[in-house]
């Protein structure tokens, strides 16, 4: 997949078919319009192409509100993973949020895009004071040769489907209820880093991984999870959060053990997918107490996993 990223002077070199949105999460509905984007460019010809932004100036967005439910490596794997052939991560400037909408489908969407299919939800908005809609697309596409399709969301429990309703789910630990509306198990993913080492000394090794500021997470607790490292999967339990029994620090971190692994890991990027919450984060009186009820967490995992 071709990655335009950092820059705003680029052109493609050929015809696309684009969806355009800030993508958060990749959730059933975006993947609903990326599907649109990859069956018309390959009936038509075209290059398959999502323009997505690099992230929120802090004069519009203070760094406290900017957590997402994808990094934007994350978003740029998944956006691969699905086949399409470009992602555009385009500067969300000051000067960018001021465009008004004939600017943007001028020179965006048909000077560096060329655009010939443009593929938006029904509540799409873009432009200076969000003054550009579906409506606008149809009239532009007659003017500059582009086709506009517009598309209804997605629902689930008879709402639409939203990053905002991923967000929510995500914030109150309900795993199976994000994992439905994101088509896929939410995940974290980082380099393993090294850890006070506890988990060796208590014969429960763990891989230990620092998500960015910016990654929204779920409540701080104990998960049955699954590690993908390489090629390769493992069953395990994974806590999010401080570690208050064993440390004073309030870094968060992603700790993982993972069943019927042995190796070093340490430097190597993992991805950890959360399926199920089992227990909130909580202090033990004892390092021992701890790994009683690791050893129950563990077992819990594996019922649920059946192996």
């Amino acid at each position: 997949m071709e990655y335009i990223h950092g820059t705003s002077d680029f052109v493609l070199d050929r015809n696309s078919a684009v969806t355009l949105g800030k993508f958060d999460g990749i959730h059933m509905g975006h993947k609903k319009l990326i599907s649109i984007v990859l069956d018309e460019a390959r009936k038509k010809g075209l290059k398959s192409c999502v323009f997505t932004f690099d992230g929120l100036p802090l004069s519009i967005c203070p760094q406290k509100y900017q957590h997402f439910l994808t990094t934007n490596s994350e978003r740029r794997a998944y956006f691969e993973s699905l086949g399409l052939d470009v992602e555009v991560e385009y500067p969300f400037t000051d000067d960018f949020l001021h465009m008004d909408p004939e600017h943007f489908v001028k020179n965006i969407i048909v000077d560096k895009l060329k655009a010939k299919v443009v593929v938006v939800g029904n509540d799409f908005h873009f432009g200076k004071n969000r003054a550009g809609d579906p409506e606008y697309l149809l009239n532009a596409g007659k003017i500059y040769g582009f086709e506009t399709i517009i598309v209804e969301k997605e629902r689930f429990q008879d709402r639409e489907i939203s990053s905002t309703y991923v967000r929510e789910t995500l914030k109150c630990g309900h795993m199976e209820t994000v994992n439905v509306l994101m088509g896929r198990p939410f995940s974290v993913s980082g380099v393993v880093c090294p850890g006070n080492k506890l988990g060796r000394q208590i014969n429960i090794p763990t891989a230990n991984i620092y998500p960015t500021i910016s990654k929204l997470l779920p409540p701080n607790g104990v998960y049955a999870s699954v590690t993908q490292m390489g090629d390769r999967k493992f069953y395990g339990v994974t806590n999010i959060g401080v570690k208050p029994t064993v440390s004073d620090e309030n870094n968060v971190s992603v700790e993982t053990n993972m069943f019927d692994f042995d190796s070093e890991c340490y430097g190597k990027h993992v991805e950890v997918f959360l399926l199920h919450f089992i227990r909130p984060e909580m202090k033990f009186e004892s390092v021992e107490d701890l790994q009683k009820q690791m050893e129950k967490d563990a077992q819990f995992a594996k019922d649920l996993f059946m192996i």
